[in-house]
């Protein structure tokens, strides 16, 4: 049988007019070792050997064609069960099939480059506007089609295609980004002081009943201070005279059955704070014009056991939130006071501040008029408030001058923003902006062409009686819309210093090259070694990098998807938005470390420290941090901790929010961080699903499943590194026993809500396992060692996410020699991060199209 289906592949392969004769040492190895599995319609993975054509310039055979190298060269295939091949075979089936496949990917390189052109990206779209405009804050991104991935990242030609969706919304994302850049007004927004100081809101009465509530001197809080009055009325705010709770403060929650309304009655001495015992956020103002304004708060922290102000030693964080992100953090101790902090705001952008750091969402249990009575928790007590902004240096802002230089403003109550831009000769004032705005939208020199076509549009809208600014709108819109401002244009070979300067800003700034950086990339920069490093160096220091560890780190790792699910308060205690900001806090903060030193790869799998705030170190029960700030925190030998490996955010992006399974982590240890994906399981195998009755562990559940042959192989691989991590459960937090919901012993605390928690301490976690070439480990410690010993993997596994992440394609098989290169000059280094770019930004796979 075997015999005849390689006679027929031979005579297929080698007759058919298409194809280029098959090497006979490749048909030879193919005929012995392939075609019982791989051929025809049934074959194993749908991978078919027997039809599979040898036109190596077909890029879809030539993929194959290398992707049945690798499986051999890895000793993958044939599989161990299939009989012991020779290695003088896989020798001679190598030689004669890889510099085929390399010359030919060569060829094509030649002709065609690596890549081929792409549109920017979503991100880099939103961050070019961003820079253009000099609009920091600049939100748009939602407004654009979400970009498909390959390889793991929306950076290549083959994911970000056109679509008329994504023209529509091109020209939609142009008009609202520069309508958002004008001066929102004619004068400049003055600064204002909303302050809300609990000592300060006595003396009015409050009548809600219609007359029934008492008539006397109470707080104006509903009015001015609502959402310190919600805690009242949800019987979790704490009526405070210095550090003793007032005994007379009156709260009534209202009933809205009956349409009575809620109210609350203070008597002197009037209350002078408000004890804080949720971490729920409270709306505190909002931005009245975009700019810079200043928060201040007034609050200390003590412990509220059951009504009373007891000392603490805790330091609780006030976290501090615009509508998208977290924008700044107040330590809060027993002793503190007033503390402020800047922030930069959208207009109309609310801002809210949570008790971070408390371990309650709402308390659900006791009389409603005094819920905090049956607690004894952490808590904040809130003495006022402040916001003070916008403080703006410059009017008409920087955006504003972007469009329209220096030319006057002038009030005209019949434009939508209240003036005129004042152009005495509107064709020389275009012609000059124009000009400007587009050698830096464009990124390079501007053609009498190009100029032409925005410049008539501008014509054409001021001819029609458009206001100067409307024409040069439409103007600045075609730019916006233009190939030049969204492709990323590579010509095929050596890249010129200014596509070189395009793509390293891509790279590590995650948006095209501003001009000061192409002035800076100079033939003989580029040219020279030592000047182009330097520069390197000088981008890896600029903040925009950050731009670049947030959106590398957020594909590489997923932790774009770390929020998608949230733990089960059911089964997990302590969990919170200000825990999952602190998880990407670490995170970030860690790889920025490793670039920043240039620290061994090694650091990936094992560090000797961490990047750890007040949360964190909570989390995993170590000494040190405390607060919001996250620093450097070093690790005893023995540590369970350190690397990527066991951070919280790579925990929790490869577990759900009920259960943790060794297969799910497997699979994303040996895929992200190993670089050793295993296949898709067979369509016909069910998932295997956690228990959480607590009756059985998923390894036993496992081990029925590694009993099916198809499993058992793969299975192998994917196994350890899930075991491995079995010791953390869906938040990173060290377990030694599963948590369930029926049987084991009862958990003792309170949950989220105060509520006394459900879980169960269920069957132990066994850690140990069995690596895929039979070495016995006992846990996450011993693992770790064992895949240390091939430091160089795990090396390379980075260095070809960053190759992909940088030029958009994947590594070829004739850029293999360029990645031994860079690892071979930074062995000495232990590969280190800052090397390794080094040497990617300085390879032909980076300096080539």
């Amino acid at each position: 049988m075997r015999l005849q289906l390689a006679f027929t592949l031979a005579c297929v392969l080698l007759t058919a007019p298409a194809r280029a004769d098959v090497p006979k040492q490749i048909a030879k190895f193919v005929e012995n070792n392939c075609l019982d599995c791989h051929s025809g319609d049934d074959s194993e993975r749908g991978f078919d050997l027997d039809g599979l054509s040898f036109d190596l310039a077909d890029t879809s055979a030539h993929d194959k064609w290398v992707r049945a190298l690798d499986r051999v060269q890895n000793g993958e295939m044939p599989p161990p069960d299939f009989g012991t091949v020779e290695q003088s075979e896989v020798d001679a089936f190598e030689k004669s099939l890889r510099p085929r496949l390399i010359s030919t990917e060569t060829d094509r390189i030649a002709n065609e480059g690596r890549s081929t052109i792409r549109r920017l990206s979503r991100a880099e779209h939103i961050n070019a506007l961003r820079d253009l405009l000099r609009m920091p804050l600049l939100e748009a991104g939602d407004k654009l089609p979400p970009d498909s991935l390959s390889d793991g990242f929306g950076k290549s030609s083959s994911t970000l295609p056109f679509s008329h969706v994504q023209v529509d919304r091109y020209l939609e994302v142009a008009d609202d980004a520069l309508r958002s850049a004008m001066a929102p007004q004619f004068e400049k927004p003055q600064a204002k002081k909303t302050s809300v100081w609990l000592k300060d809101l006595r003396g009015q009465t409050i009548v809600l009943d219609k007359g029934k509530p008492r008539e006397q001197e109470t707080l104006r809080l509903i009015r001015e201070a609502r959402p310190l009055y919600l805690e009242f009325k949800h019987g979790s705010g704490i009526p405070l005279i210095g550090n003793e709770r007032d005994s007379t403060f009156e709260s009534h929650p209202g009933n809205f059955s009956t349409k009575k309304h809620g109210f609350v009655l203070d008597e002197k001495p009037y209350i002078d704070a408000i004890g804080i015992v949720s971490n729920a956020p409270m709306k505190i103002g909002r931005a009245s014009a975009a700019g810079r304004y200043t928060i201040r708060i007034d609050a200390f922290a003590f412990q509220a056991e059951h009504g009373s102000v007891e000392p603490t030693e805790r330091t609780e964080v006030i976290a501090v939130y615009g509508e998208s992100e977290l924008l700044g953090t107040f330590d809060v101790t027993a002793n503190a006071g007033l503390q402020e902090v800047d922030v930069e705001l959208k207009a109309d952008e609310e801002i809210s501040v949570a008790m971070a750091t408390l371990p309650l969402w709402r308390i659900e249990i006791g009389d409603k008029t005094a819920r905090y009575l049956s607690v004894n928790v952490p808590a904040v007590a809130i003495k006022g408030f402040e916001v003070e902004g916008p403080f703006i240096d410059v009017w008409p802002p920087e955006s504003h001058r972007r469009l329209f230089g220096n030319l006057p403003l002038k009030p005209d109550d019949t434009t939508s923003v209240g003036y005129q831009v004042d152009a005495e000769d509107p064709t020389r004032d275009a012609q000059r902006l124009l000009s400007s705005f587009m050698n830096e939208a464009y990124r390079r020199e501007v053609s009498q062409r190009d100029f032409s076509i925005p410049m008539a549009m501008f014509e054409r809208r001021l001819l029609a009686g458009a206001s100067f600014q409307d024409a040069m709108i439409s103007a600045y819109s075609s730019v916006l819309c233009s190939p030049s401002f969204i492709l990323v244009e590579l010509q095929t070979g050596e890249l010129p210093p200014n596509e070189l300067a395009n793509r390293l800003s891509l790279f590590l700034w995650n948006a095209p090259a501003d001009k000061p950086l192409r002035d800076s990339l100079t033939v003989s920069v580029a040219s020279d070694r030592s000047s182009y490093s330097k520069l390197v160096d000088k981008m890896l220091g600029d903040p925009r990098t950050d731009r670049f560890i947030e959106h590398f780190l957020d594909h590489w790792l997923n932790l774009r998807e770390i929020g998608v699910t949230e733990p089960d308060e059911n089964l997990y205690s302590g969990y919170s938005t200000w825990t999952l900001d602190s998880m990407l806090m670490e995170t970030r903060s860690f790889f920025h470390e490793l670039l920043r030193k240039d620290l061994p790869i090694r650091n990936v799998v094992d560090s000797d420290f961490l990047m750890a705030n007040g949360e964190l170190a909570e989390l995993y029960g170590i000494e040190g941090p405390v607060g919001a700030n996250v620093e450097r925190v070093n690790l005893e030998d023995d540590s369970i901790r350190g690397g990527l490996l066991t951070q919280a955010s790579v925990l929790k992006v490869s577990a759900n929010g009920t259960t943790t399974s060794p297969v799910v982590r497997g699979v994303y240890v040996m895929d992200r961080l190993l670089g050793d994906p295993p296949p898709p399981p067979p369509e016909a195998v069910a998932a295997v699903e956690p228990d959480i009755s607590g009756v059985t562990t998923i390894r036993e559940q496992l081990a029925r499943h590694r009993a099916d042959p198809a499993c058992a192989s793969c299975h192998r691989k994917i196994d350890p590194p899930g075991f491995a991590l079995e010791s953390f459960d869906v938040m990173g937090r060290f377990r030694e026993r599963y948590h369930s919901l029926e049987k084991g012993e009862s958990a003792v605390g309170l949950n989220r809500r105060a509520k006394p928690i459900k879980y169960k301490l269920s069957l132990p976690v066994d850690p140990s396992g069995e690596m895929e070439d039979g070495r016995p480990f006992a846990g996450i410690e011993q693992f770790r060692q064992y895949i240390l010993q091939d430091e160089r993997a795990i090396a390379r596994n980075l260095l070809e996410r960053l190759i992909i992440y940088s030029t958009g394609h994947p590594v070829g098989i004739s850029d293999q020699q360029h990645v031994e290169a860079i690892l071979d000059a930074t062995a000495e280094s232990g590969y280190g991060l800052r090397s390794m770019i080094h040497g990617l930004v300085q390879s032909p796979m980076f300096r080539n199209k």
